[in-house]
């Protein structure tokens, strides 16, 4: 169950670096919480799951996956089991977290592209999450 490290695409690392912006929180855990928030994104999202390809372009920024998982990476493969509908190895766990960050953050992209420019994307999770 050991659980490795992932790059994201040089577009993923740009995405993320731009969502961090939106948040306009302080830097401490601002990475790791929008990684995690891009995974749930992903993984509940309608699209269709075939297995990851390799994006062609890694960055330069790696992370380790236990970011996403922390100490509950059993919930996490079992999630991941239930979306994809069929038993995995360990190492296509791992290729499915970064699949769902980077398909996370492409999701996250858009939300802020659909935003004016005084809407606030924090809030805007809040209030599109919250049940009514």
């Amino acid at each position: 169950m050991a659980i490795g490290k992932a790059k994201l695409s040089k577009q993923g690392f740009e995405i993320l670096n731009e969502i961090m912006a939106e948040f306009d929180l302080p830097a401490t855990n601002q990475r790791p919480d929008t990684l995690r928030i891009a995974f749930a994104k992903g993984l509940v999202s309608d699209k269709n799951v075939e297995v990851p390809t390799v994006a062609s372009e890694k960055s330069d920024f790696e992370f380790p996956l236990s970011v996403i998982t922390k100490d509950d990476y059993l919930l996490y493969k079992h999630l991941i089991i239930n979306k994809v509908g069929k038993a995995l190895e360990e190492k296509d766990i791992e290729k499915f977290i970064l699949f769902f960050v980077e398909d996370g953050l492409q999701i996250m992209k858009s939300e802020v592209n659909q935003l004016s420019g005084m809407d606030n994307y924090l809030l805007f999770l809040v209030n599109s999450h919250t049940t009514k």
